[in-house]
Order: C-alpha cells, then sequence, then structure tokens
C-alpha cells in the first residue's frame, strides 16, 4: 500500500466518529447533497446488486435502500473506522441484511467482473485514491453491461480560484500544472477539470452522459446558509442549481464534479 493511502486511512481513521456531524450543515445537505441525489435517483435500478465503492459511513447506502426496497448494496470503503460506524447506524436503521460492509481500496475492488448493476463512488474517493485511472477501470470491470457509475470528484479549478483568492500564487500554478493538491489534512488528492474527467472516464471505457458542477451558483456564505433554512428558499435554490449544473460553460467552476457515465455493451 502506498504512503498516500496510509495517510488517507489515518485521517479518517481520526475523524470517523465525527465526519457525520462534520458535513450537518444546511449549505452542504441542500445543495451538494441535493444535486447529488437528483443525479443518482433517476439511474437507480429498481432492484439488483449496488455498489457503494468509497461510501464511508454510509449516507448514500442507506438513502439507495430506503428509495429502493428490490436492491442489495455493497457499501465499500478503505477505512475500517468509517465502516465500524456505519455497521452501528446499520444496525439502529435496520438494514444489515441488505448493505454488506466490505473494507477494501477502490484501486483494487475484491469482486469479480460484471456483477454490479448500479456503481457510486460519491465523496471523493477517485481523487483520493492512489490512482484515478486504475480506479475507474476497476469501476468498470465489476460493472454489467449497460449500467450507470456515478462519481464525485474535486474541482480543479475552484482549488485554484481559492488559491488565488487567498494569494498562494505558486501553490495555484502548481496544481495548475500537477492537476494535485497538498490538503491540510495530510495528504495529496487529484483535481479534475470536466475535460480530464471525461478523458478518465472514456479511456476506461465508459460512455459519459453528462458532467455537471456541484454547486455552480452558490459558494458556501453564512448569509446563503440562513437563507437555505428557509424551505422555499431552499427548493428554489436547488431548483436554480439543477437548471445550469450541466452546463458546460459553467460546470467546471463548482467546488465539484459530478459525472454520470454508462457501460456500453
Amino acid at each position: 500500500m502506498c504512503d498516500e493511502a496510509v495517510k488517507v486511512m489515518k485521517y479518517y481513521a481520526e475523524i470517523a466518529k465525527q465526519y457525520d456531524e462534520l458535513h450537518d450543515d444546511t449549505w452542504w445537505s441542500v445543495l451538494y447533497d441535493g444535486l447529488t441525489w437528483e443525479h443518482i435517483r433517476p439511474c437507480l435500478p429498481e432492484e439488483g446488486l449496488i455498489l457503494d465503492a468509497g461510501g464511508g459511513t454510509g449516507k448514500w447506502s442507506f438513502r439507495m435502500a430506503e428509495e429502493r426496497t428490490g436492491l442489495f448494496i455493497v457499501l465499500l470503503d478503505i477505512s475500517r473506522e468509517m465502516l465500524l460506524v456505519a455497521k452501528g447506524k446499520l444496525a439502529r436503521e435496520g438494514l444489515e441484511s441488505r448493505v454488506w460492509l466490505v473494507e477494501a481500496d477502490i484501486c483494487a475492488l475484491p469482486f469479480r467482473s460484471g456483477v454490479f448493476d448500479f456503481a457510486l463512488a460519491e465523496g471523493d474517493p477517485i481523487s483520493y485514491c492512489d490512482d484515478p485511472s486504475k480506479a475507474v477501470k476497476e469501476l468498470n470491470r465489476v460493472l454489467k453491461p449497460y449500467s450507470f457509475v456515478q462519481a464525485g470528484v474535486d474541482s480543479l479549478f475552484a482549488i485554484v480560484r481559492r488559491l488565488m483568492h487567498e494569494g498562494r500564487i505558486d501553490e495555484a500554478e502548481e496544481v495548475l500544472r500537477e492537476g494535485r493538491f497538498m490538503s491540510s489534512w495530510g495528504f495529496r488528492w487529484w483535481v479534475f477539470t470536466p475535460s480530464s474527467l471525461r478523458e478518465l472516464f472514456e479511456d476506461a471505457g465508459f460512455e459519459v452522459v453528462k458532467i455537471s458542477g456541484k454547486p455552480v451558483l452558490s459558494p458556501w456564505s453564512e448569509k446563503l446558509r440562513e437563507a437555505l433554512r428557509d424551505e422555499e428558499k431552499a427548493r428554489k435554490a436547488l431548483e436554480l442549481e439543477l437548471s445550469v449544473c450541466d452546463d458546460p460553460s459553467i460546470a467546471g467552476v463548482g467546488s465539484h464534479l459530478h459525472i454520470v457515465a454508462r457501460k456500453p455493451s
């Protein structure tokens, strides 16, 4: 296992018990999660076997299981501590028979080829893994033909814009050149543009359906966070985001990118 993977595991071991709380934010739940779910839901099969790769504490596994009672889900993560949190939640929700936990690396999936009916890699596991190309090829290998894959990754332009805003021009230049960012979390992660993300998935054998920004119009602010507590304003904000998030002229400025792709026959 490479040094970067060890650093990722160390980070998530330290924050696993607080992870869900760290993401309990109105901006995050209304806009980021709202956009993510509006992409996932239409592509979910009515029944079958789902892979939630890098699924952490199980947010999307639980939501998919609740949405489709005919689904069985493999929740895979490299962090044992994150899976232990998910295990406790599974017991409380009574989902142990439909969501199965697997500790493994997204770059080396321990499954035979062509067994999954849908695959999700949300929460940036492709950005945080050692080799994004290997990870996406593994996702392709384990999917059945005609099945969808979806993934969320970190956005290069959003990272560079933040660095420029903070006056960190040399770091911004390095990120643009290398496509990697050294985070304060103690490890480097991969960042993507819409074109580099498309290339990554097409090289792995996928047909790309669309790439969206998450979100593109709504950078986090305290005023926006307060506004989103109003149910009607939250609905309108999400509708605005959905109306433009996959427009090629603006998708790349999203804080994250979301890709929807399909494995051909």
